[in-house]
């Protein structure tokens, strides 16, 4: 795969768990000397990427070379983070900062500026957070997460995120929670943290955690059910909410999306709410946005309903 690689046999093993790239330093422990290098260069059989590296054929590297480029050059201490490890792990979404290649050296250490790296210093970029995920140097799973929630610009993309490492299964709530313990002093860390209550209750998707921050801030007791709904295609869509009255009859709160605007969708949807109501289920709609940017409205037609208020502490 890789040019002139039959000598040493160790050298062959090593592109091939690095995707064709190694350092200099590597080459040297192998035998390989510098005038070696040198030729190679030369006869265009191999490229220089950085001073500290070198890529083993003569095409344009690839994603995952990039990668591995960036932790070589930057030293044993550095490893890939945020987005790159979640992304390594099969993350999906957030595709704008996941187009960036997230490298976390120790505060202090020194490397040099690639195109498309972003790189970020760490305090706490220690042994113990050091995974490897597709053979790549990776800080933990966890840590990633916690980390490319707090770089985000706006609280709500940090907890979307959050929800989103639980809903895909990469990552636990305990083991986000106890990230977010160790991130000392981080951006939203109050968001984070009500938001893994949340999830830590079951609420995996942004509907659920908007629906139980209304119901914490207006003091209504939790629904008794949340089912998230699902589109032909399998994808979350939106959130039905259900709260047992006391005179026995079910207020049923439903979350739209903007898909509700789709004929199909809105036919769908009034078919299911006459079943509903037949089966004496008093029905509430709300939009997704309503419930995130004016719940107050909302809240008061839900106590106006029934729902029963929390006890005062």
């Amino acid at each position: 795969m890789y040019a002139t690689l039959r000598d040493p046999p160790q050298l062959r093993r090593l592109a091939l768990r690095q995707s064709g790239v190694v350092s200099r330093r590597q080459l040297s422990s192998l035998g390989v000397g510098k005038a070696s290098v040198a030729s190679q260069i030369s006869a265009r059989r191999w490229q220089a990427p950085t001073r500290s590296t070198l890529l083993l054929h003569n095409t344009t590297p690839t994603r995952r070379q990039l990668m591995w480029i960036a932790v070589l050059e930057a030293g044993p201490a550095a490893a890939l983070g945020a987005h790159t490890s979640l992304e390594l792990c099969g993350f999906r979404g957030f595709a704008r900062e996941a187009q960036s290649i997230h490298l976390v050296i120790a505060r202090g250490c020194k490397t040099a500026p690639l195109p498309g790296v972003v790189v970020h210093e760490s305090r706490r970029l220690i042994d113990s957070r050091r995974r490897k995920y597709q053979g790549l140097p990776c800080v933990d799973l966890a840590s990633s997460t916690i980390d490319a929630a707090a770089w985000q610009r706006w609280p709500r993309f940090a907890v979307t995120l959050l929800a989103a490492s639980v809903q895909q299964r990469l990552c636990a709530p305990d083991e986000l929670d106890a990230a977010l313990a160790l991130a000392g002093r981080v951006r939203h860390k109050r968001y984070l943290r009500l938001a893994l209550a949340d999830i830590r209750g079951g609420a995996e998707s942004l509907g659920e955690i908007d629906v139980a921050a209304l119901c914490r801030r207006f003091q209504l007791m939790p629904p008794s059910r949340q089912r998230i709904r699902r589109d032909p295609g399998g994808r979350r869509r939106y959130l039905d909410c259900e709260w047992d009255l006391a005179d026995g009859s079910v207020v049923v709160l439903e979350i739209d999306g903007t898909h509700h605007h789709l004929v199909e969708h809105w036919e769908a949807d009034m078919q299911r709410e006459r079943k509903l109501v037949i089966s004496r289920r008093w029905v509430l709609r709300a939009t997704a946005s309503e419930v995130r940017l004016e719940p107050a409205g909302l809240a008061t037609d839900l106590i106006d309903m029934g729902v029963p208020r929390l006890p005062s502490p």
